[in-house]
């Protein structure tokens, strides 16, 4: 399925993780905001979301705890 990150996710269901490497470079800060927070939606609790290694969620979202520099997790 293709998804347009940018604009509302269609139903995919709940993940246990999320790989968004290499893709968070592309976006400003909003963006970036907007993005996460539409992709927190869709993690399960205890989920992890994975990011590339030049890319960071601090002060992207509250919503996820950092695990080691490129891993989060969602409590």
């Amino acid at each position: 399925m293709q998804v347009n990150l940018n604009k509302t996710l269609p139903a995919m269901g709940k993940f246990h993780v999320i790989f968004l490497r290499n893709v968070m470079i592309y976006f400003d800060a909003e963006t970036k905001r907007q993005v996460v927070a539409r992709l927190v939606e869709q993690l399960l609790p205890g989920g992890y979301f994975i990011v590339g290694h030049s890319e960071s969620l601090n002060g992207l979202t509250d919503t996820l705890r950092a695990i080691k520099p490129t891993i989060y997790q969602l409590p």
